[in-house]
């Protein structure tokens, strides 16, 4: 008689008294009776005997798994892939564990290195469209999908999950495509093309509610849907809301570098291009034969250069101002008969927050690169006169070195002036950066929008804004100032203030004037009026 406790197990097998063809009994016995709890300990046992072959560890994972000791599966998982790298089962439950973890970059990397391994298995294409899916790459899903179907026309999961994301992206050319090249393949069987006879019902009565539509051209009056937008964005930092929430319903690209070519490729590719700044991107591309319609967003550094003069703005449809005093700048110095809008710049009020319990003390966040339009020797000279005032106070900066003179005139101000200045570097989470902090201050000479002041703001920070051209456009002129008195008389008038009433006063200004939902609607309403005419998408170019 075995003991059954597994301590026991363990000291009887060191001394002997059991064997591993024991233990091997006993656990087959446990797993033919479903009794799960009691073979896991003598599984588990097993896989740190010599013996332990790579079924005895696929059985311990599996038996993890069915018990959500998901941390176990994978390290037993692990071990066979140690032994056999390309061991598909095993690899294939680490891909389940990430995906369901969310480590989808894991997952999809070494779904990858399965698919190089088992090139012919349907159901690898399949599970890699669905990472992609999640991850919002619509276009590399559905060469996925098809993919898959090519292998196995009868693979019904992937048949099912590509038209879903057709229908609910609005993709109903590419639908219609997938569903021909799938009825086409040899070895469909019968079951196969009533379902596609079914799907393409439905995406008959989609096309029918189109015609119906009183535009006729197949996108709501609210919402752009079945386009093909690229994106051109140098720095990416601003358009990345505006490509996601645009990917939801659209396929999207975005192009951060390359050649000419490569930028005349993807516009062909495109029904609609975002210019993100009015730089050498949109130079460029108006310079090569218009083949989509056209959107530049211009920030404000633009303003001040002579690239507008450059661009051929016959073939822009759309110009985006950030603010009222950037398009007063940009239009005083540049004649641009394109039609134009104002959209201010949006905050993630999801995303900033304001502490659930805060206790305001004196520090002083300035966010930014730190550059001449920074203004940074007022910011010094601001400071100082706080320090004056109250050496209590401290100055964080969130921020990097541009330029080595500016730097070398910070080292010398503060070997000269030991002030409490802290450099904090690029910071990546700033919510939480944010969060002990008690005022947020600009001394900028000119701003389009300045999100540390509207992040701060929505972070329960008092501002401290120098006044700037368009700065009361903006932001209330009750937080601005002119020069190092005046600023440090706003900082006075703070603390003589109800701080945590004002902070959730000030987070409702942002809220109701920088809405990110808001502002991204306002997007797609312009992007609509842009897109008159229907574009159905090439299937040819989207699949292989």
């Amino acid at each position: 008689m075995l003991p059954q406790d597994i301590a026991d197990l363990r000291e009887s097998l060191s001394r002997g008294e059991i064997t591993t063809h024991d233990l091997t009994g006993l656990a087959n016995q446990y797993l033919e009776e479903n009794e799960l709890e009691r073979a896991y300990p003598v599984v588990s046992l097993l896989t740190e005997t010599t013996e332990a072959s790579t079924h005895t560890f696929i059985t311990a994972g599996l038996v993890a798994l069915a018990l959500a000791k998901k941390e176990d599966a994978s390290r037993f998982f692990q071990c066979v892939t140690e032994r056999e790298a390309d061991h598909f089962d095993a690899n294939y439950n680490l891909i389940l564990i990430d995906m369901e973890a969310g480590r989808t970059g894991a997952a999809r990397q070494r779904l990858e290195r399965l698919i190089g391994t088992y090139p012919d298995n349907a159901s690898l294409h399949s599970d890699m469209a669905v990472l992609c899916s999640d991850d919002g790459d619509i276009e590399q899903a559905l060469k996925c999908w098809q993919k898959a179907l090519s292998i196995d026309p009868n693979h019904s999961l992937a048949r099912n999950n590509a038209m879903e994301i057709c229908l609910e992206k609005n993709l109903v050319a590419e639908g219609k495509h997938l569903l021909t090249f799938n009825a086409k393949t040899p070895g469909i069987s019968s079951g196969s093309i009533r379902e596609i006879q079914d799907w393409a019902e439905r995406l008959r009565q989609i096309d029918d509610e189109k015609l119906m539509s009183p535009t006729g051209q197949g996108v709501s009056v609210d919402h752009l849907s079945g386009k093909k937008i690229a994106f051109f964005a140098g720095i990416d930092t601003f358009v990345k809301d505006i490509v996601a929430h645009l990917s939801k319903a659209n396929l999207t690209r975005t192009f951060t570098g390359g050649t000419v070519e490569d930028a005349r490729q993807l516009m062909e590719w495109a029904d609609l291009a975002w210019f993100e700044w009015c730089d050498n991107f949109l130079i460029e591309a108006t310079r090569l034969p218009k083949t989509c319609q056209i959107v530049c967003r211009l920030h404000s550094y633009e303003a001040f250069s002579d690239m507008p003069a450059r661009v051929d703005w016959s073939k822009v449809d759309l110009l985006v101002f950030v603010n009222d005093s950037v398009k007063d700048v940009t239009l005083r110095h540049f004649t641009i008969p394109t039609r134009s809008v104002v959209i201010h710049n949006a905050v993630d009020s999801d995303r900033f927050t304001l502490p659930s319990v805060k206790t305001y003390g004196k520090k002083i966040a300035s966010v930014g690169y730190i550059n001449y339009k920074k203004n940074p020797a007022l910011l010094l000279y601001c400071f100082k006169k706080i320090y004056q005032y109250d050496p209590g106070y401290s100055l964080h900066v969130a921020g990097e070195h541009q330029d080595p003179r500016i730097k070398l005139y910070f080292d010398h101000f503060l070997r000269e002036n030991p002030l409490p200045v802290h450099f904090d570097g690029w910071v990546d989470d700033m919510p939480l950066w944010y969060a002990d902090k008690d005022f947020v201050i600009s001394t900028s000479l000119f701003e389009s929008f300045h999100y540390s002041i509207a992040e701060g703001m929505a972070c329960g920070q008092m501002p401290l804004i120098h006044n700037w051209y368009g700065a009361s456009n903006l932001y209330p002129e009750e937080f601005l100032f002119d020069d190092p008195d005046s600023c440090l008389e706003l900082l006075k008038r703070f603390e003589e203030s109800d701080r945590q009433k004002l902070a959730e006063a000030n987070r409702q200004f942002i809220i109701e004037r920088y809405s990110l939902p808001e502002k991204l609607a306002a997007i797609e309403e312009e992007l609509l009026k842009v897109v008159t005419t229907e574009t159905e998408p090439d299937l040819a170019e989207v699949v292989p």
